[in-house]
């Protein structure tokens, strides 16, 4: 079994996921990876960085990818191929930068479909968290990050909401607010940061044998 140990973080828009997610990664001294995801599979890919943020932003009039197993597994397809740039190609680039970073390090990842990806069967050093919150404490978050008014900013939660539901929908075939995917459902309008934080931290400790339960 591998050493590694992996947090995986999905989160509602406004919910402080991220933020907890730096603060883990800080304080466990271990790596952190968000979008910088996208930039490894530009790297790696030689595909255009820009192009990676198509998969995300236009899911919801596609038709579903998944296959029997319920994730899309389709190969990375070579630069020769008319698909090289396809969504398709685009979610398995990301999906091979995810796989590889469970195997050689333990860090904490932010969406992407992260806790899809790195499978239990094969991933079982995998804590799973999906954070959530209110709406009127998402929509306070929220508009500290942003500039436009309570109207405007709510818009932009509900399409990032059905966004996220389309792009998991399309290429995993699952509900992506179902909470039997993870192994913790956190609300930071009750437990605040810190309180997620330390819900995580022991969750994690038990995931590594440093908590013996009795």
């Amino acid at each position: 079994m591998s050493s590694n140990y992996v947090i995986t973080i999905a989160r509602e828009y406004g919910s402080g996921g991220r933020t907890i997610g730096e603060m883990l990664a800080r304080k466990l001294d271990i790596p952190y990876y968000d979008k910088n995801i996208i930039r490894m599979a530009s790297e790696d890919s030689g595909i255009n960085e820009e192009l990676f943020g198509r998969v995300d932003e236009y899911t919801s009039a596609k038709p579903p990818l998944f296959g029997a197993n319920g994730i899309y597994t389709g190969e990375l397809l070579p630069p020769q191929s008319k698909d090289f740039t396809s969504d398709e190609n685009l979610f398995n680039y990301q999906a091979k930068i995810i796989r590889e970073l469970a195997k050689k390090e333990s860090c904490v990842i932010i969406g992407r479909l992260a806790n899809f990806i790195l499978e239990p069967m094969e991933y079982p050093n995998v804590l799973r968290v999906y954070v959530h919150a209110a709406w009127n404490f998402r929509l306070t978050e929220a508009m500290k990050k942003m500039s436009g008014t309570p109207q405007e900013v709510e818009r932009f939660m509900k399409k990032d909401d059905r966004r996220k539901m389309e792009y998991c929908r399309r290429f995993v075939g699952k509900e992506w607010t179902d909470p039997s995917y993870y192994d913790l459902y956190l609300d930071t309008s009750i437990l605040g940061y810190e309180g997620c934080y330390a819900q995580i931290e022991k969750r994690y400790d038990i995931m590594r044998g440093k908590v013996i339960l009795h």
